[in-house]
């Protein structure tokens, strides 16, 4: 087995699995790249944004970010209310706009 090569993965001898498989057991088996839509990982790389060991408060300020531009759609959707609303007083192509930037970038509900 061959170690991660995440910049965040642990490394480091786990003796109680080493013992039991009777080779040398690295923490990094047992880490998980912490989960990312892959569009945000690729910009996050293209920013240099993997040097900084802390990822968890990168992914909550790219939801941020995808939020606040879903919600800025929605906005602009409810300024013409007045021709065509849905039932949320939001347009529904601006509506679904939103949905799929959020979709996209794998920001939940």
């Amino acid at each position: 087995m061959t170690c991660k090569t995440h910049p965040d993965a642990p490394h480091g001898f786990v003796r109680g699995a080493s013992h039991s498989e009777d080779r040398y057991v690295c923490e990094c088996e047992f880490w998980e790249e912490p989960k990312m839509n892959e569009r945000i990982q690729q910009l996050a790389r293209e920013a240099g944004f993997y040097a900084n060991p802390d990822v968890e408060k990168f992914e909550k300020f790219a939801e941020l970010i995808v939020r606040e531009c879903a919600e800025q759609i929605i906005a602009k959707g409810t300024d013409w209310v007045d021709f065509a609303p849905s039932q949320t007083g939001v347009r529904p192509e601006y509506w679904d706009m939103a949905q799929q930037i959020k979709k996209h970038f794998g920001v939940e509900e």
